[in-house]
């Protein structure tokens, strides 16, 4: 590595990429400029494709600060031969072709519409070293837009009228909740799953049962409803039970589990088929 040729690569005025490729160049090279990468090594090191290194390589050559030689083995081919000669850039500068300005513009001329150009120039294409800065001639987004279309506005009343609850839900849930604080001298908790819950049972059993089956659902002695302090989803999981209770006036227990009572029995019609 000669670090005199990397302290003066610093310091000159060039692309990114020539830059960084010279760079390259003389972290391998000795203090007279001369080293011997391979082409597939100094991409990865450079981070940039074969095709890109050698264009890169390309533009050192032709400012005339680096030089390249073929190298041959008998067996094969061998890595090219680099010589670095910092001190031929400024030279070379001033000797560039006159045309250069007017090949550039011609390519251009034909470049697509509205695609920037990535292609970099050569450090002696504007009358001054300094490159000028970078600038993106693409539309702006307020000019292209986003290409969706807005959004229809919401009427502010359908809005209002969307966050309103359902009164039959609601309806349901004061009549459990009023209960739950007669028994147990607390409100239940009100909550995103217990109100989709209010809403599965009235749509179950009906707006006009879901009420009253709920408010009797808390003074039902069931064993498993006590131990589960009457949750709104333990009635949601038995509704079926609780509203046979309710309808019948009765809370089944385990003795009358075992034995139905004549009234259980299904009555016959004519043709032997069960009457619902």
């Amino acid at each position: 590595m000669s670090v005199k040729l990397m302290a003066k690569a610093w310091e000159m005025d060039l692309s990114q990429g020539e830059k960084l490729v010279l760079l390259a160049l003389c972290d391998h090279a000795n203090d007279d400029g001369v080293c011997y990468p391979s082409q597939e090594y100094l991409a990865q090191k450079c981070s940039m494709s074969p095709r890109s290194l050698i264009d890169q390589i390309n533009k050192l050559k032709k400012y005339g600060i680096l030089t390249t030689e073929r190298r041959q083995k008998s067996g094969g081919r061998q890595a090219n031969l680099y010589v670095i000669n910092l001190d031929n850039f400024s030279q070379s500068a001033n000797s560039a072709p006159a045309n250069s300005a007017c090949e550039n513009s011609a390519h251009a001329e034909f470049a697509p519409t509205n695609v920037q150009i990535t292609a970099e120039l050569p450090a002696n294409f504007a009358l001054s070293f300094k490159e000028e800065p970078s600038k993106n001639h693409q539309l702006e987004p307020s000019i292209i837009g986003t290409g969706v279309a807005d959004a229809p506005t919401v009427p502010s009343e359908q809005v209002k009228k969307s966050k309103q609850a359902n009164p039959d839900n609601v309806a349901c849930w004061e009549s459990y909740a009023r209960a739950y604080r007669d028994r147990y001298g607390v409100l239940p908790a009100a909550n995103q799953k217990t109100r989709g819950q209010v809403a599965t049972l009235v749509r179950y059993v009906g707006k006009e049962v879901a009420p009253s089956l709920a408010e009797y659902f808390v003074s039902h002695n069931d064993s498993w409803f006590v131990k589960s302090r009457h949750g709104f989803g333990c009635l949601l999981q038995n509704y079926q039970q609780v509203l046979t209770d309710m309808h019948r006036g009765e809370q089944m227990t385990q003795i009358n589990a075992v034995k139905p009572s004549v009234k259980d029995v299904p009555h016959h019609t004519e043709g032997g088929r069960l009457s619902w």
